[in-house]
């Protein structure tokens, strides 16, 4: 496992970074422009990961795909047999793929990612259940208050104003000032 790294960092969404990742695949001997990097992105699907097609892509015969956690790449069974059997047939190091105690580990790996992806899944459910039982849980939340939408229904009614006008007033989207006057009275 001598050959070229090729690194790949993710992240679950745009607020997190991907910095204790990218430091801990250069330790491991990846170079920096060799890094893909996923941001925003769960991890629980393949689609639409940029970086991850652009890392699979990079590696070739004698390439050493580098992850600092297998959850990094996959999340479940189907999607780390898939990469792993791709990688494999690019010749690079994935352990040894064709080894039985190979395979082995990388399904464990793979499986307790996916569990661990499920519990995570479930607790939030789980969370999200009690806090709706308990009132606490109602949905997204008018952007203006009620006095406020009042006075645009009443204001636009009266001609005295544009949808545009209200819309710069408020610091809001002109959508949000066209349901306010076109949609019900009480959203909620």
């Amino acid at each position: 496992m001598n050959g070229p790294r090729v690194g790949y960092a993710r992240c679950s969404t745009d607020e997190q970074d991907v910095i204790i990742q990218t430091e801990q695949l250069l330790v491991l001997g990846v170079a920096d422009d060799r890094i893909y990097i996923d941001r925003g992105f769960s991890g629980t699907t393949r689609r639409n990961r940029a970086g991850l097609d652009q890392a699979l892509a990079a590696v070739w015969n004698g390439s050493v795909f580098t992850v600092t956690k297998f959850d990094r790449f996959a999340r479940n069974m189907a999607e780390a047999n898939d990469i792993l059997t791709d990688l494999s047939g690019l010749g690079a190091s994935v352990y040894d793929w064709n080894d039985p105690f190979g395979r082995l580990f990388l399904q464990t790996l793979a499986m307790v990612a996916e569990f661990e992806a499920n519990l995570g899944h479930m607790r939030t459910r789980e969370g999200m259940a009690l806090a709706k039982k308990n009132g606490k849980l109602k949905g997204k939340q008018p952007k203006l208050p009620e006095p406020a939408r009042r006075s645009i229904r009443r204001r636009y009614a009266g001609g005295d104003v544009s949808l545009a006008d209200l819309a710069t007033e408020y610091s809001v989207g002109r959508s949000t000032i066209y349901r306010i006057i076109h949609g019900p009275e009480n959203p909620r």
